[in-house]
């Protein structure tokens, strides 16, 4: 049996949802998509930066990620917390030696370990923030947001001399539908990665401009005295939660904090110092 022409015909029938509102729905779809980071595991999970430490901590003693969960939800004790998510999914027994860390731990942690490292500024920190600011450089996103520019202003011209050849009877309405079907598909693809592009660039000058107030900060022999998200995932690669002593024993409140370029920092007793400060803190308010 033979087959039938088949042809495409635009705005043929009453659609379910207008253009503008599909068009909308794209635009609003593309942002959401923009914070989403997929990160490729064993098991290819996929996780999003919705909370400053996603993706970021890692387990010491089987590898695996940590997951967020809300403890004492909806009372006055509400609190979030950090767990092995091997222990959360497949149960404690799988990974016997992990703890939940408060998130106001793993911060006050961050905190401390920063400290130590802006008292070695020059050895640590200085080569921490150039590396940064070198993975960080807006020129390549912006020669590839110009080529995506001339791109799409080269597909402009194209429909119009399309458009030309239909009014001079050189094609035919269908093959001038098809192309069109055919510059629309490419049009928005460019115009997404354009929009990823210049997002990615915003933020890029964002981190630069942060790098550089932090390291006038420094270079005043100051120190972040509050946790800053941005310089976090600045200057952070990854976090490992857990650990040993030096006779072994566990130690599930030990963080290491693993720059980018390799360097580390580590509180080895995070629970404890978080604890301590808490304590002082009252005190002086108490006395004040």
């Amino acid at each position: 049996m033979g087959e039938e022409n088949q042809y495409y015909l635009r705005d043929h029938h009453e659609p379910i949802v207008s253009r503008k509102i599909w068009d909308k729905a794209e635009e609003i779809r593309m942002k959401r998509s923009r914070n989403k980071v997929v990160e490729t595991t064993g098991n290819r999970e996929r996780y999003t930066r919705q909370y400053s430490f996603s993706s970021m901590c890692e387990c010491a003693y089987c590898g695996h990620k940590l997951t967020r969960r809300t403890r004492h939800s909806r009372s006055d004790y509400e609190k979030p917390v950090w767990q092995c998510m091997n222990a959360t999914k497949n149960g404690i027994a799988n990974c016997p030696n992990c703890k939940a860390v408060d998130e106001a731990i793993l911060e006050g942690a961050f905190l401390d370990a920063f400290g130590l490292l802006a008292g070695n500024f020059d050895d640590v920190l200085d080569v921490v923030l150039s590396y940064v600011a070198e993975l960080a450089d807006t020129d390549e996103s912006v020669r590839k947001k110009q080529q995506i520019d001339k791109d799409i202003s080269s597909l402009e011209s194209k429909k119009l001399r399309m458009t030309d050849m239909l009014i001079d009877g050189t094609i035919s309405k269908e093959v001038y539908e098809e192309k069109m079907v055919d510059f629309t598909r490419k049009f928005h693809k460019l115009s997404e990665r354009k929009a990823l592009l210049e997002d990615s660039i915003c933020t890029q000058k964002d981190i630069n401009r942060r790098m550089s107030e932090l390291r006038d900060t420094l270079e005043k022999e100051q120190v972040l005295d509050e946790f800053d998200r941005v310089v976090f995932e600045s200057i952070i690669d990854r976090v490992i939660v857990g650990g040993y002593e030096e006779d072994g024993t566990p130690a599930p409140y030990k963080l290491t904090f693993v720059l980018k370029g390799n360097h580390t920092g580590t509180v080895p007793h995070a629970k404890e110092q978080f604890k301590e400060k808490a304590k002082k803190s009252k005190e002086e308010k108490r006395v004040s």
